[in-house]
């Protein structure tokens, strides 16, 4: 297949779509991104320095659209803070600040077909949005959106809905993959829990919190969260036993930066550089969790994309 598409990505993050395009074997000329987080930017910008940047979607104009080439696929992952069930507080649907801005993926994509009317696009979000925001994304997209697990293809439980007109089909079968497959044999003693934090994460959760089940060394993995850095407690994230145990420690621990890249099926330490103001710059632990919880699975992104080459 030798067509070379012109891509472009919003809510980009680290640039997961550029992996899975070239996972799925597909060919890019142009990659347009649009993001505002300097931190998943700048990783990006580490593996791929050759990407046009457009910066914040709510700021780009029809004018700016009417620049770039003829786009053949507009991908993105609208925020999921204001839809998903793990918000508790403040799950106000597609009108919350941050889940708004799926409209703004729609604007931009109402933008692109008065050049490309037979554009194809992708939209992802959480699976636990409610029906009714779903039937609205359905109405605005005009496609219905497609439940695709990625412990499918994952060690991950990462329920998220696809809408998409590239065709495709979620596979039947899950790969025989497992948490305890990806785990690295040792691990710096940071990662482990004290004895506080240990019977912290195992205690209910507080403030109307809906405790499920306070399970660890679970086979497949919980969803990642963004927010997995506060290390939430164990019916959120995920811990698990070794038989090593620091000192003054428990032989209880959390993952590790790599170990959350495999689950997100990324290259070993593909968060751990960036580039800053020209310079390279080394990523915190914390904003690595942070990208990861945000980002695609990569082989289930793969996995769709491979539906460009019927």
């Amino acid at each position: 297949m030798n067509r070379k598409y012109n891509v472009f990505s919003t809510f980009d993050g680290i640039s997961c779509g550029m992996l899975a395009l070239e996972r799925a074997g597909i060919n890019v000329n142009e990659y347009y991104t649009s993001e505002i987080d300097p931190y998943t930017e700048s990783i990006s910008e580490y593996h791929y320095p050759n990407m046009i940047r457009l910066g914040d979607i709510t700021k780009i104009t029809q004018s700016e659209i009417d620049k770039l080439p003829v786009i053949d696929l507009y991908i993105g992952g609208s925020p999921c803070q204001n839809l998903s069930s793990c918000n508790v507080f403040n799950r106000e649907g597609l009108d919350g600040e941050k889940s708004s801005l799926f409209y703004d993926y729609v604007r931009i994509l109402e933008m692109l077909k008065l050049k490309n009317p037979n554009i194809k696009f992708l939209l992802e979000n959480v699976g636990s949005a409610t029906i009714e925001d779903r039937k609205i994304i359905d109405s605005k997209l005009g496609v219905k959106g497609i439940k695709f697990n990625s412990e499918l293809l994952s060690a991950q439980n990462r329920n998220r809905v696809y809408w998409t007109n590239i065709e495709f089909t979620v596979p039947t079968d899950r790969k025989d993959l497992y948490l305890q497959d990806l785990l690295e044999p040792s691990v710096d003693d940071k990662y482990y829990l004290t004895q506080k934090m240990y019977d912290c994460i195992m205690t209910e959760g507080t403030k109307g919190w809906q405790s499920g089940k306070l399970e660890i060394d679970l086979p497949i993995a919980r969803p990642l969260l963004a927010t997995m850095h506060k290390m939430h407690r164990a019916d959120t994230d995920n811990y698990i036993t070794t038989e090593y145990r620091p000192k003054d420690k428990t032989n209880v621990r959390r993952l590790t930066p790599i170990e959350c890249e495999r689950l997100q099926t990324l290259p070993d330490n593909y968060t751990t550089k960036g580039i800053r103001n020209g310079k390279e710059v080394n990523i915190s632990d914390t904003r690595r969790y942070m990208a990861l919880g945000n980002c695609w699975t990569v082989d289930v992104i793969a996995h769709i994309f491979r539906g460009l080459h019927k």
